[in-house]
């Protein structure tokens, strides 16, 4: 009896584990098959993950790309069709070489976040979009513009490997990408220097300091050239009430303080900055040992022939060539001293010795009452016959460099009638002063001083500077111009 309870306890076991090794094989099918199907969306998410990576590349060329032509055509970019077109092209272009995209699949392509402008839009293709057409206008203000290009590659289609075990044939991948061309604005400054023939003023004032044009009530107008002062004292040119110095025609009235350091209202036009002039004809000798100014004493009379003078008064008539003045020459009540081709050297007491380095009073002209000069310089045509006189062609009055002296010039308009049959000629006086007296005449000249002066309130003078009747000489003018410009840039993806 105890032996069968125990057989049968037995066989209960026994059937037992047979149910249970059946539901352990059941449920190891299920893991299995789980992890099969686990393991095969690993692999298809895997590759899509793959074709996601090459088609974000292809959608980041290809939105560089597009934009890369925009840089390239800067500012002769017109947004014409042609030009998006090759944008768009482009685009096209390299989405299929980085993610084989057929041309096809850009037909009614829709981007939900498409820029305002489409240049594909004939193809129902909002997927190649920008945020305008053609540059704007710049606003005033306007640092930087851009003018994004955003490109959305066509879905693609990945048929899955194992996925299909899910219900899962295919999984579809895009990606987009916005790249940035920047207009800058930029301004351009373009200096150009220029050797132009001429001097670079009619009345050239040389003195740095001290008020050395003292116009006073004098008037005169000046045509043909600029009126530079070099002063940089607090006054360096004053005009009282009925004092005026006017420009007719181009030119200007300045120095390097200009505006601020002229006094006075009669300037017309008003002063400006102007640079300082640097000695016009530096490059002319003087007179003296080794030049070819006369060396012989001149001779008296009405009628005077080159030479060395200790003084010339009265009237007279100088004849065509260079004379050397070691004291004054002086010109009362109705005086006049005439020359054609002549130049007037202003030496001191000690020629041919110069003046004292460190300035020195010598010899001057003395004008009062009517007494009035009217000379000019010699010519080139005059330098082929009398070649004493070639280096000093277009020069009528030539003070020693150190001869602080005042040269007071008078003209009237009986004998200084204009830029034909007036005076002529440079006057230069380095480290002198010229004081214009008289009415009513014309000097075709150019006038270097250290100072001038129109204490005798002149008026109706005119310093017509004409180059063909004065020193040869160039200058240099400097023109500045300043543009706005833009430079522009395809400066990268942007988010």
């Amino acid at each position: 009896m105890v032996h069968r309870v125990f057989g049968l306890a037995l066989a209960r076991a026994r059937r037992a584990r047979d149910d249970e090794s059946g539901v352990v094989l059941v449920f190891t099918a299920l893991i299995l098959s789980s992890m099969m199907a686990l393991a095969a969306l690993v692999v298809d998410l895997g590759n899509a993950r793959q074709q996601d990576r090459q088609a974000e590349a292809a959608a980041d060329a290809a939105a560089l790309a597009g934009a890369q032509i925009i840089e390239n055509l800067g500012a002769t970019f017109t947004g014409s069709t042609g030009e998006w077109l090759d944008v768009v092209e482009q685009v096209k272009a390299y989405s299929h070489a980085n993610f084989g995209v057929d041309l096809s699949s850009w037909e009614g392509c829709a981007d939900a976040d498409a820029l305002p402008f489409h240049p594909d839009a004939s193809n129902g293709n909002s997927c190649i979009s920008a945020d305008f057409q053609l540059w704007p206008a710049a606003l005033e203000g306007e640092i930087s513009l851009s003018n994004r290009v955003r490109v959305q590659v066509p879905s693609k289609e990945i048929e899955t490997g194992f996925g299909k075990t899910l219900d899962q044939d295919s999984l579809s991948v895009s990606a987009t990408a916005t790249a940035a061309v920047v207009r800058s604005r930029q301004e351009i400054t373009t200096t150009v220097h220029e050797e132009v023939a001429g001097g670079p003023c009619a009345l050239c004032v040389l003195s740095p300091t001290e008020t050395s044009l003292d116009g006073q009530n004098g008037d005169i107008t000046v045509t043909g050239g600029n009126v530079i002062v070099n002063s940089t004292a607090g006054t360096a040119a004053s005009l009282h009430t009925n004092g005026h110095v006017r420009i007719t025609g181009p030119g200007a009235i300045g120095g390097p303080l200009a505006p601020t350091n002229f006094s006075g209202s009669g300037y017309s036009p008003g002063p400006v900055h102007l640079d300082p002039v640097v000695d016009p004809i530096a490059h002319v000798p003087a007179c003296g040992t080794g030049s070819t100014c006369p060396t012989n004493s001149g001779s008296g009379g009405s009628t005077l022939n080159p030479g060395i003078y200790s003084s010339i008064s009265g009237t007279k008539t100088l004849n065509p060539g260079i004379y050397i003045l070691k004291g004054a020459i002086t010109l009362n009540g109705n005086d006049k001293l005439t020359g054609e081709g002549v130049m007037i050297y202003f030496a001191c007491s000690s020629y041919p010795t110069p003046c004292n380095s460190s300035g020195q009073a010598g010899a001057r002209i003395n004008a009062t009452g009517n007494g009035s000069i009217r000379v000019t310089p010699p010519t080139e045509e005059q330098c082929e016959t009398q070649v004493s006189v070639c280096p000093y062609v277009g020069l009528s009055i030539f003070a020693d460099r150190n001869n602080t002296a005042t040269q007071t010039y008078r003209g009237n308009g009986t004998n200084e009638n204009g830029l034909t049959d007036g005076g002529a000629g440079t006057f230069y006086l380095k480290r002198g002063t010229l004081d214009l007296r008289g009415n009513g005449y014309t000097l075709a000249s150019m006038i270097i001083a250290n100072f001038v002066t129109m204490k005798g309130n002149p008026s109706g003078i005119t310093i017509a500077y004409d180059m063909d009747r004065n020193v040869p000489t160039t200058h240099t003018v400097t023109e500045t111009t300043t543009t706005v410009g833009f430079s522009y840039d395809a400066g990268g993806l942007v988010g």
